[in-house]
């Protein structure tokens, strides 16, 4: 079950590109690795940052373990599970400043399995972001800066580093794939031969009940036919669900699932940190059109043994052994909340390095802007959400002849033509009804990846999967530069009224549905 450097000791022996069998010695189980990829990270963590990591990855485990304990509520078993994974996020692979949760080309986390919250308040905190330690101790408490599943910034919470409101399962691989979506869109609208000022990854963290919900399915083939490359989708596989072991109700070989899509696709020991880090690293480095998949083979509830493996890790059933688990990873006694004086130092230096990356990026944009007075006035606006009073919009739109009967659709066709001349960053979509629906942008060109596609393109085309396009239109919405519109027959609204529900809970102002 469990993999270690073996995988990338193998992938060296094997010298050559695409796919090698590793068999790990223990259970005869074969997961493959892609050679080209790990070969460019030939050494492994230095050993002061594989530490500082692994002490890390503790003690989010431990905040984790002392917030729920306290709520005496909320689920343990993802963040003990996954720790490891948020250690090489936060603390080396992705880039972010925490001094600016805002910054448009910042990486972004997406933890779609939503109900382990406390894994991504954790880390956090311990990254630097404006998440105070008191915070995390009111862990689901009402007004609280750590509600039970994670809020998009709204008129009721204002959580910095939220990329995504999650909870229902499945929703958060397609937010991820929406955003994934929104950044090439940005790369294509925005980006010069000689400025990049769009290039940064989307990261999302499921577990089993995100890849059994139907919606992560149509978004995953999405995302390979239109080649998100920028898209690294990271599978917390713990082989639990609630009521039983996850092989009760699923017999998949989900690496071979998402092959078939076209995702290139990695299989390792997801608390091998090395490994972990090698992956992630070669995942990044990968711009060969196919969004990324990682299977990080998991424990549940690692470090408290009473639980871990089993479905009763799964929510708060471990608290009554907290107190033992801390001690036996290390962790002092008595101490609640703690966060050694060494890991504040290390996550100062991963800032410093993030800062220095972000400064680089400032002065790229400034020269960028400089060049491109009429595109960054643009960029500026899409960012503030600057677009003109209702009511004047209304004014520039040219009057109808109200005399000739027309169909309701036709005329809402000939309003979008003129929003989207008032409003550069509207975008529009269909679930293969543009003909019917008629939102389709003239002159706007089609959003994607081959035939007459490409990422500038205004025009998006689901396919038949309205499920998936509602989450997608939020993604568009959470990435925070396009406003976003989504058509179908009414009768299908049912299949999105989930990703409805949700827009409206967090308020995103951005997205917009044409039913007809």
């Amino acid at each position: 079950m469990k993999f270690s450097m073996l995988a990338i000791a193998a992938t060296a022996i094997a010298g050559v590109h695409g796919f090698a069998g590793v068999t790990t010695p223990t259970t005869g189980r074969t997961f493959a690795m892609r050679e080209a990829s790990v070969l460019k990270m030939a050494t492994a963590v230095d050993v002061d940052t594989k530490a500082a990591l692994a002490t890390a990855a503790n003690e989010a485990r431990g905040l984790a373990m002392d917030s729920i304990a306290a709520a005496h509520s909320g689920h343990m078993g993802l963040p003990l599970g996954a720790a490891e994974i948020g250690a090489s996020l936060y603390g080396s692979q992705m880039s972010y400043n925490a001094k600016d949760p805002q910054w448009i080309n910042r990486d972004r986390f997406i933890l779609s399995a939503g109900h382990g919250s406390m894994f991504l308040y954790s880390w956090l905190n311990l990254a630097g972001f404006d998440l105070p330690m008191d915070e995390v101790k009111k862990f689901r408490q009402h007004h609280s800066m750590t509600p039970g599943h994670p809020e998009f910034p709204n008129s009721e919470h204002n959580t910095p580093g939220i990329e995504s409101t999650t909870g229902p399962l499945g929703q958060g691989v397609a937010n991820a794939v929406g955003v994934a979506a929104s950044e090439k869109m940005a790369e294509g609208v925005y980006n010069t031969d000689d400025h990049k000022i769009f290039d940064h990854h989307v990261f999302a963290l499921a577990g089993d009940g995100c890849f059994q919900e139907g919606v992560s399915a149509e978004a995953a083939a999405f995302a390979a036919h239109e080649k998100l490359d920028n898209l690294i989708i990271l599978y917390d596989a713990n082989e639990v669900t609630l009521d039983k072991m996850a092989e009760y109700t699923q017999s998949e070989d989900i690496i071979k699932r998402y092959e078939a899509y076209g995702w290139e696709t990695y299989d390792i020991d997801g608390h091998d940190l090395d490994t972990v880090e090698a992956t992630i690293a070669a995942a990044k480095a990968s711009d060969n059109g196919k969004p990324k998949f990682i299977k990080c083979n998991t424990i549940i509830g690692k470090g408290m043994e009473e639980t871990e493996g089993t479905n009763a890790a799964h929510g708060e059933a471990g608290v009554p052994y907290v107190d033992k688990a801390k001690l036996n990873i290390g962790l002092p006694e008595g101490e609640k909340w703690y966060v050694s004086e060494g890991t504040r130092d290390f996550f100062k230096g991963v800032q410093e390095k993030n800062q220095a990356a972000y400064d680089e990026w400032q002065a790229t944009y400034k020269a960028w802007s400089e060049a491109n007075p009429d595109l960054a006035k643009q960029l500026e606006d899409s960012i503030a959400d600057n677009v003109m009073p209702a009511e004047e919009m209304i004014k520039a739109i040219p009057e109808m002849n109200q005399e000739d009967a027309e169909a309701t659709r036709v005329s809402g066709y000939k309003i979008i033509q003129e929003i989207s001349k008032l409003v550069p960053n509207y975008v529009s979509g269909s679930a293969d009804l543009h003909g019917s629906c008629r939102n389709y942008i003239d002159n706007g060109g089609n959003w994607g990846a081959g035939f007459d596609k490409s990422y500038a393109g205004k025009n998006l085309y689901f396919g038949i999967r309205e499920h998936s396009m509602g989450s997608i239109l939020n993604g568009f919405a959470y990435h925070g530069l396009f406003k976003a519109s989504g058509s179908t027959f009414l009768v299908f609204a049912d299949y999105l009224r989930p990703t409805i529900r949700v827009a409206g809970l967090a308020e995103l102002g951005r997205v917009s549905y044409v039913f007809t």
